[in-house]
């Protein structure tokens, strides 16, 4: 078990950070010490951090990923019953298949993006190899580590 502070130097993210999100409800609450300090177990750790990766790495705003982790709780706590109906197993594909989709477009994005910026880098090579001696050009390219 992990105090909050542990948690926030594990997770990167901010106190605030993880009080606003289970005030939203995008994390349940943790358990609770005698002394009401927040306590967070391996788990739920391991939960935070996939939330600050969907949140920083891939760009998915507080809206989807509360979204997502709901889903996610509607599937455990029904699997964990007495099973799902014809009807929640469609209504959960449908929302599985449109985040599906959501990541399918933010990845096309994301490769332009990165196309984009490797052709300014070529660019910017380019007008530095006119510029600049050979030596100097291998000393630039050394201290950006790109290799020939």
């Amino acid at each position: 078990m992990y105090l909050i502070d542990d948690v926030t130097k594990m997770t990167g993210l901010t106190k605030r950070a993880l009080r606003y999100y289970e005030e939203i409800g995008l994390i349940l609450p943790p358990q609770r010490t005698k002394g009401n300090a927040r306590i967070y177990s391996e788990e739920e750790v391991k939960e935070l951090r996939k939330v600050a990766e969907a949140k920083e790495v891939l760009g998915f705003s507080l809206q989807e990923l509360q979204q997502f982790m709901s889903l996610k709780r509607m599937i455990e706590e029904r699997s964990e019953q007495q099973g799902l109906s014809a009807k929640e197993i469609t209504k959960i594909e449908n929302l599985l298949e449109n985040q599906i989709k959501m990541i399918e477009f933010k990845v096309v994005k994301m490769q332009a993006f990165k196309t984009e910026l490797e052709e300014m880098r070529e660019s910017a090579m380019k007008i530095h190899e006119k510029t600049k001696t050979k030596g100097e050009m291998k000393e630039w390219k050394d201290s950006i580590q790109i290799t020939d």
